[in-house]
């Protein structure tokens, strides 16, 4: 899981792989959270999934439990 923007939103995407395969995006109002919205369909995702290939990943969210 990382931490990315999504369409300029802020956004917690989940990787398996070098492959996207859901993401939570947040929609922000007066510095709350207003909206969670959630795509997991692999056909919606394969723009995203293009785009975390390039861009390459940051640190994961979570890195052992």
């Amino acid at each position: 899981m990382y931490f990315a923007l999504v369409n300029g939103t802020p956004a917690i995407v989940t990787v398996v792989g070098d492959r996207v395969v859901g993401s939570v995006t947040f929609d922000l109002a007066d510095g709350k959270i207003a909206t969670v919205r959630g795509i997991a369909a692999p056909t919606r995702l394969v723009r995203l999934t293009e785009a975390w290939r390039q861009h390459g990943p940051d640190t994961p969210l979570i890195t052992q439990w």
